[in-house]
């Protein structure tokens, strides 16, 4: 519901969240990097690809209830586990049962299964939700210079390249004006 990449969701902190403001602030990705020392994969917050991905975004009402519920279920577990949780510090908010970051193929393994459960295939990734955000705002006549403001794009071309096929082709903004205008609206 707030149009961010996995990766941003991921690496979303609850300094991050502003419940009293009802915004994100979307300023980090988790990302899987080498190890320099190892070559080992490890989990990294790293900060966003570009300037412009780096946003505050209102929190929809069910979003909001939601990470509520989820910061009480958090600290529930993390009295219970007491020093064993959250051994990294980053207070994320996506994260395991022991606060730590998840692993990105472990949570696209798990979306997919909750998919196959839901009977829509197992096919279906977690950054296809991104598509399905930017869809429903064209749908719902949403500007697509918010919709590239919201989804973190450096302008609406981008948007328009990377999301042609979810942008509605049909331009009702003009058509709905023009029947303000002349009337129509109101029956006329």
């Amino acid at each position: 519901m707030c149009g961010l990449r996995p990766g941003e969701l991921l690496g979303l902190r609850w300094e991050d969240v502003d419940f009293k403001a009802r915004v994100i602030r979307v300023r980090k990705c988790l990302k899987a990097l080498p190890d320099p020392a190892t070559g080992k994969r490890q989990l990294v917050l790293e900060n966003l690809k570009t300037e412009r991905s780096k946003r505050t975004i209102r929190m929809p009402a069910q979003v909001t209830t939601a990470l509520l519920a989820l910061r009480k279920e958090q600290a529930a577990v993390r009295l219970k586990l007491g020093a064993a949780y959250d051994v990294r510090g980053l207070a994320i908010v996506f994260c395991d049962g022991a606060g730590a970051p998840k692993w990105p193929q472990d949570v696209r393994s798990h979306f997919q299964t909750l998919c196959g459960r839901a009977d829509i295939g197992e096919s279906w990734t977690p950054r296809e939700q991104r598509h399905t955000f930017v869809s429903v705002l064209s749908d719902s006549g949403v500007d697509i210079e918010q919709i590239a403001d919201a989804v973190g794009h450096i302008n609406s071309t981008v948007t328009k390249t990377v999301y042609r096929h979810q942008i509605a082709d049909e331009i009702t903004s003009v058509a709905t004006a023009m029947d303000v205008i002349f009337g129509e609206a109101k029956g006329s």
